[in-house]
């Protein structure tokens, strides 16, 4: 089969022919039709990640058709459409994921940019109905990220004001769609005009430029209150003024630091507004279950930014670097 594999740090991606996966014990093998990048991906890359072991086949989101089962397993399900579960080992701790045996799928085990991969059943789950391939690969990371940051985390409540930051990226779109699913109302911040333009589109009360000085007070004029919850993945020179934003006895949950450690905090603020900091990262099976069932009931689709054929996973790989994308990038694993 054709599979996406990184050979070296700071190389390109390249498709190599490697033999087909065989389903494990109690397992099965997916033809892939779809995957989707995610910045973990693009981090490998370029060495920002920890353990790296190469060569590696990326990608940790991935949807397809079962394709054949191991000795012993139920028949039924050859055929059926199923989307990948992007974690494996969280642990028996539903506050925290076990950092021993916790892992991402794609790295070091084989990931989904490619025509198949083998996985154990509890892995898969059923596509929601209404999804195309495209928007199911788009889910799986990015969905269950965003739910447990604004459900588990972030306790979010029909009415609330949230507040996400850094609208374009894959969780942070799907965020604000499962938020407004959930019946709250949505701001957003980016450094592009466009993509503040796109929200606005999506039905969000505010949208700011993070570049503008004091753009927390602009937000808040925008929607009329402060937010109750953010939903940052940003961090850097600005989170300082995320805390002036939410609202007294609000949440700040944080899912990444893409633009570094978060710097100009006053602490004083953060006791005196009684605010609660909560960190978050991808999150439990349930969790991806419910979410699923969310997107099923409510018919979310996830926004893809672009389709790119497995061929051309370098170029995919150059948009979402160059942070160009609003939504997910996907790429077709049968082109």
């Amino acid at each position: 089969m054709r599979a996406v594999r990184l050979h070296e740090i700071g190389q390109q991606f390249q498709v190599d022919q490697v033999p087909d996966p065989v389903a494990p014990p109690g397992g099965a093998v997916v033809r892939l039709e779809t995957a989707a990048l995610n910045h973990r991906d693009e981090f490998i890359r370029v060495g920002l990640y920890a353990k790296i072991q190469l060569p590696a086949i990326l990608g940790s989101d991935g949807a397809g058709v079962v394709e054949s089962v191991a000795p012993g397993v139920d028949s039924s399900w050859v055929g059926r459409k199923v989307v990948v579960n992007p974690a494996d080992g969280w642990g028996s701790d539903p506050r925290a994921q076990d950092t021993k045996t916790f892992l991402i799928r794609g790295m070091p085990k084989q990931g989904t940019f490619a025509e198949k991969i083998a996985l154990p059943l509890d892995r898969l789950e059923p596509v929601p109905e209404h999804l195309s391939w495209p928007e199911a690969a788009a889910l799986p990371l990015a969905g269950v990220t965003a739910y447990r940051a604004l459900v588990t985390r972030g306790e979010v409540k029909r009415g609330d004001h949230v507040l996400i930051t850094g609208i374009g990226g894959g969780v942070a779109t799907v965020a604000l769609q499962l938020a407004q699913a959930l019946g709250a109302q949505v701001s957003v911040t980016s450094g592009s005009e466009e993509k503040l333009q796109r929200a606005r589109g999506m039905g969000v009360v505010a949208a700011v430029s993070y570049k503008q000085k004091g753009w927390e007070k602009e937000l808040v004029q925008q929607a009329g209150r402060a937010p109750s919850l953010v939903i940052d993945s940003a961090g850097g020179p600005d989170f300082g003024a995320v805390v002036n934003a939410v609202a007294p006895g609000g949440r700040i949950v944080s899912y990444g630091a893409t633009r570094g450690p978060a710097e100009k905090l006053e602490l004083t603020r953060v006791f005196f507004k009684q605010i609660d900091l909560r960190g978050t990262t991808m999150g439990t099976d349930d969790e991806f279950r419910a979410m699923l069932k969310l997107v099923a009931r409510e018919r979310v689709r996830p926004l893809v930014d672009h389709v790119f054929p497995l061929s051309q996973a370098a170029e995919a790989d150059q948009r979402m670097a160059q942070a160009e994308q609003m939504g997910k990038i996907v790429l077709n694993c049968r082109a």
